[in-house]
Protein backbone atom coordinates (compact mmCIF):
# COMPACT_ATOMS: atom_id res chain seq x y z
CA UNK A 1 0.00 0.00 0.00
CA UNK A 2 3.02 2.16 0.63
CA UNK A 3 4.44 4.42 -2.56
CA UNK A 4 7.58 5.45 -0.72
CA UNK A 5 9.29 2.32 -0.29
CA UNK A 6 11.18 0.18 -2.87
CA UNK A 7 8.98 -2.26 -4.19
CA UNK A 8 6.12 -2.08 -2.30
CA UNK A 9 3.17 -1.82 -3.97
CA UNK A 10 1.94 1.69 -5.30
CA UNK A 11 0.10 4.07 -2.98
CA UNK A 12 -3.62 3.83 -4.76
CA UNK A 13 -4.90 7.65 -4.88
CA UNK A 14 -8.71 8.47 -6.16
CA UNK A 15 -8.63 11.89 -7.56
CA UNK A 16 -12.18 13.47 -7.49
CA UNK A 17 -12.85 16.97 -9.68
CA UNK A 18 -15.32 17.85 -11.97
CA UNK A 19 -13.23 19.95 -14.35
CA UNK A 20 -11.12 17.46 -16.40
CA UNK A 21 -7.80 20.48 -16.65
CA UNK A 22 -7.60 19.18 -12.93
CA UNK A 23 -8.16 15.38 -13.49
CA UNK A 24 -5.05 15.66 -16.21
CA UNK A 25 -3.28 17.65 -14.22
CA UNK A 26 -3.36 15.90 -10.82
CA UNK A 27 -3.29 12.37 -12.36
CA UNK A 28 -0.05 13.21 -14.73
CA UNK A 29 1.70 14.49 -12.11
CA UNK A 30 0.91 11.78 -9.29
CA UNK A 31 1.27 9.10 -12.02
CA UNK A 32 4.96 10.47 -12.72
CA UNK A 33 5.96 10.23 -9.30
CA UNK A 34 5.35 6.26 -9.04
CA UNK A 35 1.11 6.66 -7.69
CA UNK A 36 -1.83 4.50 -8.94
CA UNK A 37 -4.21 7.00 -9.49
CA UNK A 38 -8.22 6.76 -10.49
CA UNK A 39 -9.88 9.77 -11.59
CA UNK A 40 -13.62 10.60 -10.68
CA UNK A 41 -15.34 12.93 -12.38
CA UNK A 42 -18.59 13.37 -10.20
CA UNK A 43 -18.76 12.72 -5.99
CA UNK A 44 -21.10 9.73 -7.46
CA UNK A 45 -18.69 7.98 -9.15
CA UNK A 46 -16.50 8.58 -6.51
CA UNK A 47 -18.31 6.97 -3.66
CA UNK A 48 -19.05 3.52 -5.94
CA UNK A 49 -14.98 3.77 -6.67
CA UNK A 50 -14.40 3.86 -2.96
CA UNK A 51 -16.74 1.67 -1.56
CA UNK A 52 -15.79 -1.25 -4.43
CA UNK A 53 -12.48 -0.65 -3.47
CA UNK A 54 -11.20 1.64 -0.84
CA UNK A 55 -8.17 3.85 -1.83
CA UNK A 56 -4.91 4.49 0.30
CA UNK A 57 -6.00 8.46 0.01
CA UNK A 58 -8.46 10.69 -1.71
CA UNK A 59 -8.27 14.25 -3.32
CA UNK A 60 -11.50 15.48 -3.38
CA UNK A 61 -12.74 19.26 -4.60
CA UNK A 62 -15.70 20.27 -2.72
CA UNK A 63 -17.33 22.16 -5.92
CA UNK A 64 -18.92 19.77 -7.47
CA UNK A 65 -22.87 19.52 -9.23
CA UNK A 66 -25.80 17.17 -7.92
CA UNK A 67 -23.17 16.74 -4.64
CA UNK A 68 -20.25 18.67 -3.31
CA UNK A 69 -17.21 17.45 -1.64
CA UNK A 70 -18.47 17.70 1.89
CA UNK A 71 -21.25 15.55 1.28
CA UNK A 72 -19.22 12.83 -0.41
CA UNK A 73 -17.06 12.68 2.95
CA UNK A 74 -20.13 12.97 4.93
CA UNK A 75 -20.83 9.83 2.70
CA UNK A 76 -17.33 8.00 3.26
CA UNK A 77 -17.30 8.83 6.97
CA UNK A 78 -19.89 6.95 7.66
CA UNK A 79 -19.35 4.08 6.04
CA UNK A 80 -17.33 1.55 7.74
CA UNK A 81 -15.21 0.89 5.09
CA UNK A 82 -14.11 3.78 3.73
CA UNK A 83 -14.23 5.62 7.00
CA UNK A 84 -10.31 5.39 7.53
CA UNK A 85 -9.27 6.56 4.37
CA UNK A 86 -7.59 9.87 4.82
CA UNK A 87 -9.10 12.92 2.69
CA UNK A 88 -7.57 16.17 1.47
CA UNK A 89 -9.94 18.30 0.26
CA UNK A 90 -8.75 20.71 -2.90
CA UNK A 91 -10.86 24.15 -3.46
CA UNK A 92 -10.56 27.55 -5.13
CA UNK A 93 -12.81 28.17 -1.77
CA UNK A 94 -10.91 30.10 0.44
CA UNK A 95 -12.61 31.24 3.82
CA UNK A 96 -11.81 29.85 7.28
CA UNK A 97 -15.11 28.82 7.77
CA UNK A 98 -15.16 26.36 4.24
CA UNK A 99 -11.50 24.92 5.87
CA UNK A 100 -13.05 24.69 9.41
CA UNK A 101 -15.88 22.54 8.05
CA UNK A 102 -13.39 20.19 5.70
CA UNK A 103 -11.37 19.51 8.92
CA UNK A 104 -14.98 19.31 10.86
CA UNK A 105 -16.61 16.31 8.74
CA UNK A 106 -13.48 14.17 9.21
CA UNK A 107 -10.91 16.30 6.14
CA UNK A 108 -7.29 15.46 7.14
CA UNK A 109 -5.72 18.51 4.74
CA UNK A 110 -6.81 21.54 2.75
CA UNK A 111 -5.31 22.44 -0.23
CA UNK A 112 -6.43 25.58 -1.82
CA UNK A 113 -6.38 26.53 -5.99
CA UNK A 114 -4.50 27.51 -8.24
CA UNK A 115 -2.83 24.57 -7.05
CA UNK A 116 1.00 24.16 -6.24
CA UNK A 117 1.72 20.69 -7.55
CA UNK A 118 4.94 20.62 -5.50
CA UNK A 119 2.76 21.84 -2.50
CA UNK A 120 0.37 19.15 -3.61
CA UNK A 121 3.08 16.67 -3.75
CA UNK A 122 4.20 16.92 -0.61
CA UNK A 123 0.75 17.07 1.60
CA UNK A 124 0.19 13.70 -0.52
CA UNK A 125 3.25 12.03 0.89
CA UNK A 126 2.83 13.07 4.39
CA UNK A 127 -0.56 11.72 4.62
CA UNK A 128 0.18 8.32 2.86
CA UNK A 129 3.39 7.99 5.38
CA UNK A 130 0.91 8.74 8.34
CA UNK A 131 -1.82 6.33 6.45
CA UNK A 132 0.97 3.96 6.17
CA UNK A 133 1.53 4.23 10.01
CA UNK A 134 -2.16 4.15 11.33
CA UNK A 135 -2.10 0.84 9.48
CA UNK A 136 1.30 -0.68 10.72
CA UNK A 137 -0.24 0.62 13.88
CA UNK A 138 -3.81 -1.41 13.56
CA UNK A 139 -1.84 -4.31 13.03
CA UNK A 140 0.24 -4.23 15.83
CA UNK A 141 -3.12 -3.71 17.95
CA UNK A 142 -4.85 -6.70 16.43
CA UNK A 143 -1.67 -8.88 17.48
CA UNK A 144 -1.79 -7.35 20.98
CA UNK A 145 -5.27 -7.98 21.29
CA UNK A 146 -4.87 -11.53 20.38
CA UNK A 147 -1.74 -12.02 22.40
CA UNK A 148 -3.84 -10.55 25.31
CA UNK A 149 -6.75 -12.88 24.71
CA UNK A 150 -3.88 -15.98 24.51
CA UNK A 151 -2.53 -14.41 27.92
CA UNK A 152 -5.76 -13.82 29.43
CA UNK A 153 -6.79 -17.29 28.25
CA UNK A 154 -3.71 -18.93 30.21
CA UNK A 155 -4.24 -16.91 33.63
CA UNK A 156 -7.21 -17.96 33.98
CA UNK A 157 -5.81 -21.72 33.58
CA UNK A 158 -3.26 -20.69 35.88
CA UNK A 159 -5.47 -19.59 38.45
CA UNK A 160 -7.58 -22.63 38.36
CA UNK A 161 -4.68 -24.70 38.67
CA UNK A 162 -3.75 -22.29 41.42
CA UNK A 163 -7.15 -22.65 43.29
CA UNK A 164 -6.78 -26.64 43.17
CA UNK A 165 -3.98 -26.07 45.24
CA UNK A 166 -6.31 -24.90 48.14
CA UNK A 167 -8.61 -27.09 49.97
CA UNK A 168 -12.59 -26.47 49.18
CA UNK A 169 -13.94 -29.22 51.52
CA UNK A 170 -13.22 -27.77 55.06
CA UNK A 171 -12.52 -30.68 58.20
CA UNK A 172 -15.83 -31.90 59.59
CA UNK A 173 -14.34 -31.81 63.24
CA UNK A 174 -17.13 -32.33 66.28
CA UNK A 175 -17.60 -29.03 68.32
CA UNK A 176 -16.47 -26.90 65.61
CA UNK A 177 -17.21 -24.42 62.74
CA UNK A 178 -14.81 -23.51 59.63
CA UNK A 179 -15.18 -20.84 56.72
CA UNK A 180 -12.82 -19.74 54.15
CA UNK A 181 -13.18 -17.08 51.55
CA UNK A 182 -10.51 -16.33 49.45
CA UNK A 183 -11.80 -12.86 46.61
CA UNK A 184 -8.86 -12.31 44.30
CA UNK A 185 -8.43 -9.11 42.50
CA UNK A 186 -6.94 -10.67 39.45
CA UNK A 187 -7.12 -14.13 37.36
CA UNK A 188 -4.16 -15.50 40.15
CA UNK A 189 -4.20 -14.75 43.82
CA UNK A 190 -0.78 -13.63 46.04
CA UNK A 191 -3.12 -15.08 48.83
CA UNK A 192 -3.57 -18.20 49.71
CA UNK A 193 -5.35 -20.40 53.20
CA UNK A 194 -5.20 -23.84 54.84
CA UNK A 195 -7.92 -25.57 56.82
CA UNK A 196 -6.11 -28.78 57.43
CA UNK A 197 -6.83 -32.11 59.94
CA UNK A 198 -3.81 -33.48 60.66
CA UNK A 199 -3.13 -37.44 61.10
CA UNK A 200 -3.22 -36.76 65.38
CA UNK A 201 -6.06 -35.01 65.05
CA UNK A 202 -5.11 -31.70 65.58
CA UNK A 203 -6.09 -29.02 62.74
CA UNK A 204 -4.04 -26.36 61.30
CA UNK A 205 -5.24 -22.92 60.26
CA UNK A 206 -3.64 -20.30 58.12
CA UNK A 207 -4.08 -17.48 56.00
CA UNK A 208 -1.08 -15.96 53.94
CA UNK A 209 -0.68 -12.80 51.54
CA UNK A 210 2.58 -12.67 49.79
CA UNK A 211 3.97 -9.13 49.41
CA UNK A 212 3.36 -8.71 45.23
CA UNK A 213 0.79 -8.96 42.79
CA UNK A 214 1.07 -10.82 39.36
CA UNK A 215 2.14 -14.33 38.27
CA UNK A 216 5.37 -14.08 40.39
CA UNK A 217 3.21 -13.67 43.23
CA UNK A 218 0.72 -16.54 42.50
CA UNK A 219 4.09 -18.83 41.92
CA UNK A 220 5.42 -18.21 44.92
CA UNK A 221 2.23 -18.84 47.00
CA UNK A 222 2.13 -22.22 45.25
CA UNK A 223 5.35 -22.59 46.56
CA UNK A 224 4.78 -21.32 50.07
CA UNK A 225 1.88 -23.52 50.64
CA UNK A 226 2.99 -26.34 49.62
CA UNK A 227 6.58 -25.76 52.00
CA UNK A 228 3.97 -25.05 55.03
CA UNK A 229 1.86 -28.08 54.06
CA UNK A 230 5.08 -30.28 53.91
CA UNK A 231 6.61 -28.63 57.47
CA UNK A 232 3.38 -28.77 58.74
CA UNK A 233 2.97 -32.38 58.62
CA UNK A 234 6.80 -32.81 60.56
CA UNK A 235 6.06 -30.95 63.33
CA UNK A 236 2.36 -31.35 64.20
CA UNK A 237 2.49 -29.07 67.30
CA UNK A 238 5.14 -26.34 66.73
CA UNK A 239 4.47 -23.87 64.22
CA UNK A 240 7.13 -21.82 65.14
CA UNK A 241 9.21 -24.86 64.02
CA UNK A 242 7.05 -24.80 60.65
CA UNK A 243 7.62 -21.27 59.99
CA UNK A 244 11.83 -22.09 60.14
CA UNK A 245 12.00 -24.29 58.19
CA UNK A 246 9.74 -23.31 55.41
CA UNK A 247 11.74 -19.46 55.57
CA UNK A 248 14.76 -21.48 55.07
CA UNK A 249 13.70 -23.48 52.33
CA UNK A 250 12.72 -20.22 50.40
CA UNK A 251 15.91 -18.82 51.01
CA UNK A 252 18.27 -21.65 49.67
CA UNK A 253 16.02 -22.84 46.64
CA UNK A 254 14.57 -19.17 45.37
CA UNK A 255 16.07 -15.70 44.40
CA UNK A 256 12.72 -14.71 44.04
CA UNK A 257 13.29 -11.12 46.46
CA UNK A 258 9.67 -11.71 47.34
CA UNK A 259 8.22 -12.53 50.93
CA UNK A 260 4.96 -13.74 52.90
CA UNK A 261 2.94 -12.51 55.85
CA UNK A 262 1.55 -15.33 57.37
CA UNK A 263 -0.58 -16.16 59.97
CA UNK A 264 -0.45 -19.80 60.92
CA UNK A 265 -1.82 -22.15 63.75
CA UNK A 266 -2.26 -25.71 65.39
CA UNK A 267 -5.95 -26.16 67.15
CA UNK A 268 -6.74 -28.63 69.39
CA UNK A 269 -9.59 -29.42 68.84
CA UNK A 270 -10.65 -31.40 72.37
CA UNK A 271 -9.09 -28.66 74.65
CA UNK A 272 -9.58 -25.62 72.18
CA UNK A 273 -5.79 -24.64 72.96
CA UNK A 274 -4.53 -22.83 69.88
CA UNK A 275 -0.68 -22.13 69.19
CA UNK A 276 0.19 -20.03 66.67
CA UNK A 277 2.72 -17.74 65.03
CA UNK A 278 2.31 -14.27 63.34
CA UNK A 279 4.99 -13.66 60.61
CA UNK A 280 3.92 -9.83 59.56
CA UNK A 281 0.76 -10.63 58.79
CA UNK A 282 -2.62 -9.09 60.20
CA UNK A 283 -2.99 -9.60 63.70
CA UNK A 284 -5.86 -12.32 63.99
CA UNK A 285 -8.57 -11.55 66.11
CA UNK A 286 -10.05 -13.77 69.44
CA UNK A 287 -13.82 -12.82 69.98
CA UNK A 288 -14.56 -14.08 73.72
CA UNK A 289 -18.21 -15.37 74.73
CA UNK A 290 -17.76 -14.31 78.48
CA UNK A 291 -15.59 -12.64 80.67
CA UNK A 292 -14.37 -8.81 80.93
CA UNK A 293 -11.30 -8.82 78.37
CA UNK A 294 -13.97 -10.34 75.17
CA UNK A 295 -11.42 -8.69 72.93
CA UNK A 296 -7.93 -9.97 72.06
CA UNK A 297 -5.51 -9.55 69.37
CA UNK A 298 -3.05 -12.36 68.44
CA UNK A 299 -0.21 -9.90 67.50
CA UNK A 300 3.01 -10.45 65.24
CA UNK A 301 5.72 -12.85 67.13
CA UNK A 302 7.89 -12.53 64.09
CA UNK A 303 8.82 -10.99 60.45
CA UNK A 304 7.36 -12.08 57.38
CA UNK A 305 8.92 -15.33 55.36
CA UNK A 306 11.90 -14.80 53.09
CA UNK A 307 13.46 -11.65 54.23
CA UNK A 308 16.48 -13.06 56.34
CA UNK A 309 18.53 -16.13 57.06
CA UNK A 310 18.70 -18.07 60.45
CA UNK A 311 15.55 -16.09 61.71
CA UNK A 312 13.16 -17.90 64.27
CA UNK A 313 9.59 -17.55 65.56
CA UNK A 314 8.34 -16.98 68.59
CA UNK A 315 4.70 -19.41 69.66
CA UNK A 316 2.12 -18.03 71.83
CA UNK A 317 -0.90 -19.42 73.05
CA UNK A 318 -4.85 -18.76 73.83
CA UNK A 319 -7.44 -20.54 75.01
CA UNK A 320 -10.81 -21.02 72.56
CA UNK A 321 -13.35 -21.47 75.03
CA UNK A 322 -17.18 -22.34 74.08
CA UNK A 323 -18.71 -19.59 72.11
CA UNK A 324 -15.39 -18.08 71.12
CA UNK A 325 -14.77 -16.70 67.30
CA UNK A 326 -11.79 -16.23 65.76
CA UNK A 327 -10.96 -14.21 62.71
CA UNK A 328 -8.06 -14.20 60.07
CA UNK A 329 -7.73 -12.06 57.40
CA UNK A 330 -5.48 -10.70 55.06
CA UNK A 331 -5.12 -6.47 54.60
CA UNK A 332 -6.97 -6.91 51.49
CA UNK A 333 -9.85 -6.40 53.64
CA UNK A 334 -8.85 -3.51 55.77
CA UNK A 335 -6.57 -1.64 53.14
CA UNK A 336 -10.21 -1.81 50.59
CA UNK A 337 -11.27 1.66 49.34
CA UNK A 338 -14.16 3.30 48.74
CA UNK A 339 -15.07 5.70 46.03
CA UNK A 340 -13.71 8.09 48.30
CA UNK A 341 -10.27 6.46 48.94
CA UNK A 342 -11.07 5.85 52.61
CA UNK A 343 -9.73 2.29 53.98
CA UNK A 344 -12.22 0.08 55.63
CA UNK A 345 -10.11 -0.43 58.33
CA UNK A 346 -9.42 -2.39 61.42
CA UNK A 347 -12.23 -0.06 63.38
CA UNK A 348 -14.80 -1.47 61.01
CA UNK A 349 -14.16 -5.04 60.80
CA UNK A 350 -13.71 -5.15 64.36
CA UNK A 351 -17.31 -3.68 64.49
CA UNK A 352 -18.55 -6.14 62.31
CA UNK A 353 -17.79 -9.10 63.75
CA UNK A 354 -18.67 -7.76 66.90
CA UNK A 355 -22.64 -6.59 65.80
CA UNK A 356 -22.95 -10.27 63.92
CA UNK A 357 -21.13 -12.75 67.02
CA UNK A 358 -24.99 -14.73 67.27
CA UNK A 359 -23.65 -16.39 63.89
CA UNK A 360 -22.47 -19.24 62.52
CA UNK A 361 -18.51 -19.50 61.48
CA UNK A 362 -20.27 -19.02 57.96
CA UNK A 363 -22.68 -16.14 58.66
CA UNK A 364 -20.55 -14.12 60.13
CA UNK A 365 -17.98 -14.36 57.34
CA UNK A 366 -20.94 -13.60 55.04
CA UNK A 367 -21.79 -10.64 57.12
CA UNK A 368 -18.46 -9.05 57.36
CA UNK A 369 -17.80 -9.66 53.42
CA UNK A 370 -21.16 -8.28 53.06
CA UNK A 371 -20.73 -4.81 54.91
CA UNK A 372 -16.65 -4.77 53.07
CA UNK A 373 -18.79 -4.74 49.92
CA UNK A 374 -21.04 -1.84 50.80
CA UNK A 375 -18.66 0.20 51.79
CA UNK A 376 -16.30 -0.46 48.65
CA UNK A 377 -19.75 0.36 46.54
CA UNK A 378 -18.43 0.53 42.91
CA UNK A 379 -15.06 1.00 43.33
CA UNK A 380 -12.60 -1.25 41.77
CA UNK A 381 -10.58 -4.46 44.23
CA UNK A 382 -7.17 -3.27 43.85
CA UNK A 383 -5.76 -6.53 46.46
CA UNK A 384 -6.56 -10.11 47.40
CA UNK A 385 -9.01 -10.39 50.23
CA UNK A 386 -8.70 -13.98 52.13
CA UNK A 387 -10.88 -14.23 55.40
CA UNK A 388 -11.16 -17.52 57.41
CA UNK A 389 -13.43 -17.72 60.49
CA UNK A 390 -13.14 -20.42 63.24
CA UNK A 391 -16.25 -20.79 65.63
CA UNK A 392 -16.13 -22.97 68.32
CA UNK A 393 -19.78 -24.45 69.38
CA UNK A 394 -21.19 -23.92 72.99
CA UNK A 395 -24.48 -25.46 74.57
CA UNK A 396 -24.94 -22.63 76.57
CA UNK A 397 -25.00 -20.11 73.11
CA UNK A 398 -26.82 -21.48 70.47
CA UNK A 399 -25.33 -20.84 67.30
CA UNK A 400 -28.35 -20.96 64.84
CA UNK A 401 -27.76 -21.36 60.93
CA UNK A 402 -28.71 -17.82 58.90
CA UNK A 403 -29.79 -17.75 55.41
CA UNK A 404 -27.26 -14.70 54.58
CA UNK A 405 -27.96 -12.87 51.34
CA UNK A 406 -25.31 -13.48 48.43
CA UNK A 407 -22.44 -10.97 48.79
CA UNK A 408 -21.71 -9.86 45.05
CA UNK A 409 -18.63 -11.28 43.30
CA UNK A 410 -15.95 -10.24 40.56
CA UNK A 411 -17.17 -12.53 37.62
CA UNK A 412 -14.41 -13.57 35.25
CA UNK A 413 -11.86 -13.48 38.39
CA UNK A 414 -11.51 -16.93 40.34
CA UNK A 415 -12.29 -16.90 43.87
CA UNK A 416 -13.54 -19.81 45.90
CA UNK A 417 -16.38 -19.59 48.98
CA UNK A 418 -16.46 -22.61 52.03
CA UNK A 419 -19.48 -24.60 52.16
CA UNK A 420 -21.46 -22.98 53.94
CA UNK A 421 -21.21 -25.26 57.12
CA UNK A 422 -19.08 -27.67 58.42
CA UNK A 423 -19.27 -29.93 61.29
Amino acid sequence: MSPDRAGATPADILIVDDTPANLRLLSQMLTENGYQVRPAPSGSVALAAAQAQPPDLILLDIRMPEMDGYQVCKRLKSDASTRDIPIIFISALNETRDKVKAFAIGGVDYVTKPLQLPEVLARVKTHLALRRLQTELQDVNLRLEDTNKKMEQELILAGEVQAGFLPRVLPEVSGWQFSVTLKSARETSGDFYDVNLLADGHVTIMVADVVDKGVGAALFMALSWILIRTYAAEYPTDPELVLTAVNRRILEDTNANQFVAVSYGILDPDTGRFVYCNAGNCPPIVFRSRGTHRLKKLVNTGIPLGLLEDRTWDKAVVQLDPGDVLVLYTDGITEAQNEKEEFYGETRLLDSIRTNLDGSAEGISQRILADLQEFVGSAPQYDDITLSVLVRESAEIERSRVDFPAVPRVVAQWHWQSPAHNR
